[in-house]
């Protein structure tokens, strides 16, 4: 009984070394204004990996955009194994998810913009957030959202200006690959003009 154990105690430490394992991924990030016109010569940091380490202030790599709005990085990242819902309530699907910080500008602040990305079997899920930094410099305070006004607000001045979206919209996404052959991904960002309401 005791072997028994020993064994499967190994196995599943073997199990989340492997799935704790680094894997190489390689980034293409297209930034576009609203009209989908591309944004040369824009500078913007990026970091892959959780949560925790995207929202890091000095993690990953400054780019900056070329003539086609389009920035390339090179990383190695932990991909997480989870599941996510499907249509139907009682279902769920497995994914491999990883997360995208990309700090941009925001009406005069830096913002990081949190891309969590899911790779199914179907196509690959996308959603984005954003956040400021708190006064240790992490990016972990969101925008307030105003229901009332379906409105956003910063969240240090939540009686302050409204905005009409958070500044960027997760236009396009795409993550292929495996830990065998590496993951390639492809996002494309549109960032925002505001209007007052």
């Amino acid at each position: 009984m005791k072997t028994l154990l020993s064994a499967a105690a190994l196995s599943l430490f073997t199990l989340s070394a492997q799935q704790a394992r680094a894997e190489p991924v390689n980034l293409t990030l297209k930034l576009v204004d609203e009209a989908g016109k591309p944004l040369a010569g824009q500078a913007l940091r990026v970091a892959i990996g959780s949560d925790a380490e995207a929202s890091a202030p000095g993690a990953g790599q400054r780019l900056s955009t070329d003539a086609s709005g389009i920035a390339r990085m090179t990383a190695e990242a932990t991909i997480d194994r989870r599941s996510i819902p499907s249509t139907s309530i009682y279902t769920r699907h497995p994914a491999e998810h990883l997360v995208i910080g990309v700090e941009l500008d925001l009406i005069g602040r830096r913002a990081l913009y949190r891309v969590r990305l899911d790779q199914t079997k179907a196509g690959t899920v996308g959603q984005i957030n954003a956040f400021l930094a708190s006064a240790g410099g992490r990016f972990d305070q969101p925008l307030a959202f105003h229901a009332d006004t379906q409105s956003w607000s910063l969240p240090d001045d939540p009686a302050g200006l409204r905005l009409t979206g958070i500044g960027a919209e997760l236009e396009a996404q795409s993550m292929t690959g495996s830990a065998e052959t590496g993951r390639i991904i492809t996002l494309t960002i549109a960032k925002q003009s505001f209007k007052r309401r």
